[in-house]
């Protein structure tokens, strides 16, 4: 059964062995019920119930369940939707999507083991988008107007009538976008010589969803005098000059930015003290990304390079361990294990080293973490037990590094760090494999941070203290 309305969409199917295929509808910016139903008689504790959401053949799971217990509760990235652990006893796995969007398109499989078998209904979820209201604009002359709409699915139709009802659309010409959301936005420009006032309409058609949107405006014969030559000079003049001022400002803007990079690109080739820059940080959280970006943005005459190992899997993860920045700096990294504590039989192995190195080698620590990951209680105290053991060895706590800083919650994490003792905590949006586009801003945050490492590095004094428990 399939219920259909543009604030929710319910589907109910109940499971009764084998698998059933069926096509449900939402709307963008709606809620999505599917409702998976399965016999709790047949229901084992020990058996799993889960989700899977597939694109192209890409399947990741996004509920799963065992004996109501969630099994993915430290994967939120993985999740979609939202089950109901309460009702699993009752035989009730739905799934609800709040606010659909684009990219929630696609197959859903609800899946669960029971006495008799396994039960699995599968769903094909299509998401439509409702056009914003058109805006209608009128050229000066008024011979053309300009009808515009933005983020619909599928692309809208747009049609054009006049005084009593006639139909200008043939006279018309329509042009849709795809935008970056996945959405159509849709242009279409009516040519017309009016020769008597009437009232012009363009209307917006989004046909799967039995929708549109009217604008209209009354218009009157155009005739172009001296006055409106004076009107239209005195708004030009004032316009072009302020162009003008805007376009000397920028270009100011670009060769001063320019001369600032160029300086802070000399200040750390003229670092003549050893140093070596240690960034230390979990998998996937961005350590070889950091160390490519502090080098592209370094090195303007060479192209982008994974110098670090970035997106490569253990055993080759994050390899090699260092990368030479200039004759005298070294980056290197310190890599933490996956799981929720960071030190392992290896802590003793990385303290001692670290305390030999500091002989030779000026060494400013920064601890690296991704803002896509939330804190629990459990990684706070490990990491403040991490900095307290670089404070052992440095005499002071590690600057911290946060990575893809416009996917996830610096402005919270931020604080926490401060409050560690953290003198310094970087934001970055990294330089990948996959997006290196130079841009001066991204360059200046990578070289701002080199130089306030070696700053730390020339300003601390280090302090060799025994590490004590």
């Amino acid at each position: 059964m399939k219920l259909f309305s543009i604030g929710l969409i319910l589907l109910v199917i109940q499971c009764t062995g084998g698998s059933l295929v069926k096509k449900i509808t939402g709307v963008r910016g709606s809620d999505v019920w599917i409702e998976c139903m399965f016999d709790a008689a047949k229901m084992s504790q020990d058996k799993p119930v889960w989700w899977l959401h597939c694109e192209n053949s890409d399947c990741t799971k996004i509920q799963h369940f065992i004996g109501g217990v969630d099994q993915l509760q430290d994967r939120a990235a993985s999740r979609r939707g939202r089950v109901y652990p309460d009702k699993l006893r009752e035989g009730n796995a739905s799934l609800f999507i709040e606010n659909v969007q684009m990219s929630d398109e696609g197959h859903y499989e609800c899946s669960a083991i029971l006495t008799d078998g396994p039960c699995t209904t599968i769903y094909v979820l299509t998401v439509l988008a409702s056009s914003e209201p058109p805006q209608l604009t009128e050229a000066l002359d008024t011979r053309s107007f300009t009808c515009s709409s933005r983020n619909g699915f599928p692309p809208a139709l747009v049609t054009w009538t006049g005084g009593s009802g006639m139909n200008y659309t043939p006279d018309s010409v329509t042009q849709h976008t795809l935008n970056p959301e996945g959405l159509y936005d849709v242009v279409s420009k009516l040519t017309r010589n009016v020769t008597e006032e009437e009232t012009i309409c363009c209307t917006v058609w989004n046909q799967p969803l039995q929708e549109h949107k009217t604008n209209c405006m009354r218009v009157t014969p155009g005739q172009e005098t001296d006055d409106q030559h004076s009107i239209l000079i005195g708004i030009l003049i004032p316009v072009t000059l302020f162009i003008l001022a805007c376009v000397g400002f920028m270009i100011y803007r670009y060769f001063k930015g320019r001369q600032n990079l160029a300086t802070k690109r000399e200040r750390i080739s003229n670092c003549s003290n050893d140093t070596v820059i240690v960034l230390i940080g979990k998998p996937e959280h961005g350590v070889p990304s950091l160390i490519n970006s502090c080098v592209y943005a370094y090195k303007t005459d060479e192209p982008f390079k994974n110098r670090a190992g970035a997106m490569r899997h253990p055993p080759h993860y994050a390899k090699p361990e260092e990368v030479p920045l200039t004759e005298h700096i070294t980056i290197t990294r310190a890599l933490l294990q996956p799981e929720d504590r960071f030190w392992t039989s290896e802590r003793d192995s990385y303290l001692d080293n670290w305390r030999r190195e500091a002989q030779s080698h000026r060494r400013p620590f920064v601890f690296v973490h991704s803002c896509t990951e939330m804190l629990t209680t459990v990684a706070k105290d490990e990491i403040k037990e991490l900095f307290e053991d670089i404070k052992s060895v440095t005499g002071s706590y590690p600057f911290t590094g946060l990575t893809k800083k416009n996917q996830g919650h610096a402005e919270e994490l931020v604080p926490f760090f401060h409050s560690l003792g953290s003198k310094r905590v970087f934001s970055f949006d990294n330089y990948t494999i996959q997006e290196h586009k130079r841009r001066a801003k991204r360059d200046e945050e990578f070289l701002d941070f080199v130089n306030a490492c070696i700053d730390e590095a020339v300003d601390t004094e280090l302090e060799m203290v025994p590490l004590t428990r």
